[in-house]
């Protein structure tokens, strides 16, 4: 429908996401206050009637009055800036200072701007008032070019780093394009100081600009700040995407299997041999505490005479595997709030069954799709698939976006992958052969819930900002999952560990390229969460080395390893909503939880899926969050109207240039630093960004 498309427009849903706050409405009256101003001074100089300046005249009090009274009370923020950037000992000096001054100049703004706030709406006349009113113009002037100071020297930072760049490196590309970003934010922040600086510096006599002149610089500064908070609204953040995980469920089977679990089997019905005995002892040393099972050793399929057939495999997948599913569904369907009948597509992914219809059609009969989900089913993508799908999801939900409908997308994994273990113990008793795949998987179901945001209030839970995917040329024999009569063999070469950790870097640096420049805490590997799909020891140790960063910032997925060993697919979905726990944040590395999190799966092929993730920290944490790490300071400007008018003004610019949080946060070498100073001071980079006045 011609209405449907208007009102999902994405363009509908920015403009509404800006005028809902007091910060996007303010900015509105602030352009057109400012523009009234200049027109009522073209007017009089064309010798224009008084009945024609009359409207703009009024117009551009009665706007400056209504925006006075809602900064009522701002002027505690920024004290409060002040004194977190008087703290932050590790920022670059320079800029410290200039923070705390700006801060300060503004509160003093505020403060003293409230006190005439009586006087202007008429409630009580003050003599006072135009000299308060004055003292405020100082207060915001000295506001004013200490952020003029600051653009300046940060602008010449930015010149040093940038003449340090290796542009011929992945991160030296990165590098540059947060180099441009930043020096353009700078560039229109610095432009739009200057253009205030008219309104108090002609307010106090220190320049005699016209009334057109100074009307045509606010409107100016206006439309930047118009302009900033507009990218601020927009979808989602760095990748500008609009897609959002509201929901996550996981679900594992009853059972626990111990180490001993592949022992009792083997001595069960097998005889002892040089192969077994080396495939018993390595699965003593997998890491792998426990295994999720939907049995035990002494479940039926397993301790027949000969390995359960593909049939028999089939029955149980579905009989014990889909009810899984169907909970996970459920789950990750209920931290959305979302309706089983609000679902647009499902995305579904398993390589430890086949059948005709695929599993993911009984899910959604049970959970209550509509019959008209638009259902898509991935096979032959092994333990990556969970990323695969989620990819898939992905382009679903751009495409319903492009033509201005919504899209929830329910994405389901489900590998039941330990029925399986006989057949490998007959191929290792059969041919000799080392195969350690039964000593890793398991079994689990997992899911969530994409949006691409239209119609949609739901607080997300991870923002998806972009993905990369590649395959390694001729791996097709070292990794799979081979088709076989009693089931699928696994296919593990030597060469796994090298290869993907040979991938790793080059996908992560072509991923970070894709994306616009994240915030200036992201910039190295080791800035960042990452969400592994935890194939082996090895691979999680291989991607520690090949990016040098620590176990704990693979937490979740060492966690998910260790305690449920490798579900395939399933498995990435798992350590997402494993990342969330609040004991996965007490061992977060250096204490500080990341809000950027790389998520990572290895599949057959071999095949890389890698994405880059963007945690909700307020839903994690709730109205007890502590923000840290001190980047951009609040910007509440002010902005004056001439000495005769009552309503004096203050600009909201909460969306400043982020460039004044490159030298707080990074060395001299250009990288960042992050200490534990940090606990206190988010608050400026991250509480004001989000800031709304309502």
């Amino acid at each position: 429908m011609v209405a449907d498309a208007v009102i999902y427009h994405p363009s509908v849903a920015h403009y509404l996401k800006f005028a809902s706050t007091t910060v996007g409405r303010d900015k509105l009256l602030r352009t057109l206050q400012y523009f009234a101003r200049f027109y009522a001074w073209y007017l009089l100089r064309t010798n224009a009637t008084p009945t024609s300046i009359a409207p703009w005249e009024a117009m551009k009090k009665q706007f400056g009055l209504v925006r006075k009274v809602l900064r009522a009370g701002k002027n505690v923020e920024h004290f409060k800036a002040a004194a977190v950037a008087a703290d932050a000992k590790t920022m670059d000096p320079v800029l410290r200072y200039a923070a705390v001054g700006r801060q300060l100049g503004y509160a003093g703004y505020l403060s003293l701007d409230l006190a005439t706030l009586l006087d202007a709406t008429g409630i009580r006349k003050s003599p006072n008032a135009k000299r308060l009113q004055q003292e405020a113009y100082r207060f915001w002037a000295i506001g004013l070019l200490c952020s003029i100071v600051a653009q300046a020297y940060t602008l010449r930072q930015l010149r040093q780093r940038e003449a340090r760049v290796d542009r011929k490196e992945g991160e030296g590309v990165v590098e540059s394009k947060r180099i441009v970003m930043e020096r353009a934010a700078s560039r229109l922040q610095l432009t739009s100081d200057l253009c205030d600086l008219t309104i108090p510096a002609t307010a106090l006599a220190w320049t005699k600009f016209d009334d057109g002149f100074v009307g045509l610089a606010g409107t100016v500064s206006s439309l930047i700040g118009v302009y900033m908070q507009t990218i601020m609204a927009a979808p989602a953040g760095p990748g500008e995407l609009g897609l959002a995980i509201t929901g996550l469920g996981t679900q594992y089977p009853p059972h626990s299997l111990p180490l001993s679990a592949i022992d009792t089997l083997a001595k069960r019905f097998y005889p002892d041999s040089p192969a077994m005995k080396k495939v018993l002892a390595i699965n003593r040393y997998t890491g792998i505490d426990t295994r999720s099972s939907i049995g035990t050793p002494d479940h039926p399929v397993v301790n027949g005479p000969n390995a359960p057939t593909v049939a028999q495999l089939h029955e149980v997948f579905m009989s014990d595997g889909v009810p899984m599913a169907v909970t996970a569904a459920k789950k990750a369907l209920a931290e959305a709030r979302v309706e089983a009948s609000q679902i647009t597509h499902m995305v579904s992914t398993t390589c430890t069954d086949s059948a005709n219809p695929g599993y993911d059609h009984y899910v959604a009969r049970d959970i209550g799709l509509s019959p008209s989900v638009e259902k898509v089913l991935l096979h032959g993508v092994g333990c990556s698939g969970g990323l695969a799908a989620l990819r898939t999801a992905a382009n679903l939900c751009l495409g319903h976006a492009m033509r201005g409908k919504p899209a929830r997308v329910l994405v389901v994994a489900l590998e039941v992958s330990t029925t399986m273990v006989r057949s490998e113990l007959d191929s290792v008793h059969a041919l000799q052969e080392t195969r350690i795949g039964l000593a890793l998987f398991s079994d689990c179901a997992s899911a969530l819930v994409l949006s691409n945001g239209l119609g949609d209030q739901a607080e997300p839970v991870y923002e998806l900002l972009g993905w990369e995917n590649r395959v390694i040329p001729d791996t097709e024999q070292d990794l799979g999952f081979d088709v076989d009569p009693s089931g699928w063999k696994v296919v593990l070469t030597p060469r796994v560990p090298k290869l993907t950790q040979s991938v790793i870097a080059p996908t992560y640096h072509s991923l970070l390229e894709s994306l616009p420049p994240l915030p200036l805490a992201y910039r190295l590997p080791s800035d960042f969460d990452w969400a592994m799909h935890p194939g082996g020891a090895t691979i999680l140790t291989g991607a520690e080395k090949a990016m040098d960063i620590s176990p704990e910032h693979m937490r979740a997925s060492y966690d998910t390893y260790i305690n449920h060993g490798n579900s395939s697919s399933a498995t990435i979905f798992s350590v997402m909503d494993r990342l969330r726990a609040k004991e996965m944040d007490e061992l977060a590395p250096g204490g500080r939880v990341r809000e950027y999190v790389v998520g990572c799966a290895f599949g057959p092929g071999i095949t890389i899926e890698m994405c880059m993730l963007k945690r909700n920290m307020a839903t994690r944490l709730g109205e007890n969050r502590i923000l840290s790490g001190l980047q951009t300071p609040p910007e509440t400007e002010s902005e004056a109207s001439g000495p005769s008018e009552d309503g004096d003004e203050e600009e909201e610019r909460t969306s400043d240039t982020q460039s004044s949080a490159a030298a707080a946060a990074a060395g001299e070498d250009g990288r960042t630093r992050l200490d534990a100073g940090q606990e206190e001071a988010l608050f400026i980079s991250e509480a004001l960004e989000s800031v709304e006045l309502d």
